[in-house]
């Protein structure tokens, strides 16, 4: 029934297309059947969370307390999502045009810049005056279908230019940074990276879209340095097209060393990975891509399948093919967000922020969607896999030194949500012990006013 539905959607919306191929016209049909929806998904636009507007190129910063060490020297740098245009119906917290945010330190001053990362999505936008690309958040339940079935025919009759990743892509570079090679690089999984330019004196602005060798399929969001090599190692995953995952590894002078695909038995979201001395190590979980769903549940299009088991896959870092990596079977569960791992008398240690349950379509949080960081432990002589909860804290993000990826690391710093807030927003940040037979060791180092304003405190400066 639910693929009688989408073939009839598919029918009908190609005749609509068809007849009014206007950019325009077509995108109001869009808008017109997202913001149809009784119930919109808003809370990602909320507090601290809520987008800012303007972009300040240099602005001096008044140190309200204490001085800057005269030494210190560098640039402080994130990014994050930042809608350009007020979204119209629904908005996802993965969506967003990526906006950096810098903080350049020197001679005991500092100064603040945030810019717009000028991805083709973005130029795109600013050309036309108007959203053009559909959001990920209305792309739910029969209305979604529509959405998605109009966006889709727009790439088909040149509506939409330059889309698929080899040649333009219309990813957002809203969700990392990385520095390697010489280049500073914003990251989001549906894309290649764009690379960013950092002046002297703090002003950042972006090069452009960078190719990676002949890498075609969309680079992750969160790479791996091994600092003992240079070598970055990244992955990338296509939801609706094989391969489902693939593996590369970027010199330290940036060029592609080696790349190939690993086989796995069906799409998942493969948003991080992790590297030992060893090994690449990833987790194919049941958080899939399945259309259908958008009719038989009245849902996105990513769902977790729980029925579904979660692996640990190992694959040596000398390999050259996904056929020598090696899977261990766990009971069903995701990770977003690894923070390190590591070998220890012979076997591999992980540290990661697992939820039992995933639901991109809910409209609020609730403490029973919450990770919490857990402990894997992998033995490839034995042929087994362990995991065991090691704090009772809700929050994810949890980063190291990067320097030190794959690495033993005593503690990993983690973003803490406020269970009580409908958005979940990170009220505070907290250091866990990693590795603790006890449940949970944890040290609040920020509180909810941990940065002073001259100005009010506003969206992204928190």
């Amino acid at each position: 029934m639910a693929v009688r539905v989408i073939a009839y959607a598919v029918a009908g919306v190609c005749v609509i297309v068809q007849a009014l191929r206007t950019r325009g016209v077509v995108n109001g049909l869009q808008v017109l059947i997202a913001k149809g929806r009784k119930h919109k998904r808003r809370g990602a636009l909320q507090g601290n969370y809520a987008p800012i507007k303007t972009e300040i190129f240099k602005q001096e910063c008044q140190v309200v307390s204490g001085e800057l060490p005269a030494e210190l020297d560098g640039m402080y740098m994130r990014n994050g999502s930042n809608p350009y245009y007020e979204p119209y119906a629904s908005f996802h917290w993965f969506e967003g045009d990526g906006m950096v945010h810098a903080t350049r330190i020197k001679d005991s001053h500092a100064s603040y810049c945030n810019h717009f990362v000028r991805t083709h999505k973005l130029q795109e936008e600013q050309r036309a005056g108007f959203p053009i690309y559909a959001k990920f958040g209305d792309q739910e339940g029969l209305r979604g279908v529509f959405v998605a079935m109009l966006e889709l025919l727009k790439q088909k009759t040149g509506i939409l230019k330059g889309v698929p990743v080899p040649e333009c892509g219309n990813g957002t570079a809203n969700t990392s940074l990385v520095y390697h090679a010489g280049r500073l690089l914003a990251l989001h999984e549906g894309d290649l990276p764009y690379q960013l330019k950092m002046l002297c004196e703090g002003v950042v602005s972006t090069v452009g879209r960078m190719a990676v060798g002949d890498w075609k399929i969309p680079f992750t969001a969160h790479p791996k340095l091994d600092k003992t090599t240079g070598n970055l190692h990244f992955i990338g995953y296509n939801i609706d097209k094989q391969p489902y995952l693939q593996y590369g590894v970027l010199s330290p002078n940036g060029s592609l060393l080696k790349a190939f695909p690993i086989n796995v038995s069906f799409p998942s979201m493969f948003h991080d990975f992790a590297i030992t001395e060893h090994y690449a190590v990833f987790m194919h979980m049941p958080l899939v891509f399945d259309p259908k769903a958008m009719i038989q549940h009245n849902t996105l299009p990513i769902i977790y399948r729980p029925e579904l088991p979660s692996r640990i896959g190992l694959l040596p870092l000398t390999a050259t093919s996904g056929d020598e990596i090696t899977w261990y079977e766990l009971p069903s569960f995701y990770v977003f967000h690894i923070a390190n791992a590591w070998e220890e008398g012979g076997v591999v240690k992980m540290y990661a922020c697992q939820s039992d349950k995933v639901d991109l379509n809910a409209a609020s949080f609730s403490e029973d969607m919450g990770s919490r960081m857990t402990e894997y432990v992998i033995d490839p002589k034995l042929g087994t896999a362990q995991r065991r909860r090691i704090s009772e804290v809700i929050g994810d993000f949890p980063i190291v030194n990067p320097f030190m990826y794959g690495k033993p690391t005593r503690y990993a710093y983690t973003a803490i949500t406020d269970t009580q807030d409908p958005a979940a927003q990170v009220k505070v940040c907290c250091r866990q012990l990693l590795g603790q037979l006890t449940w949970t060791v944890v040290e609040l180092c920020i509180t909810t006013k941990f940065a002073s304003y001259v100005l009010p405190c506003v969206g992204g400066n928190v």
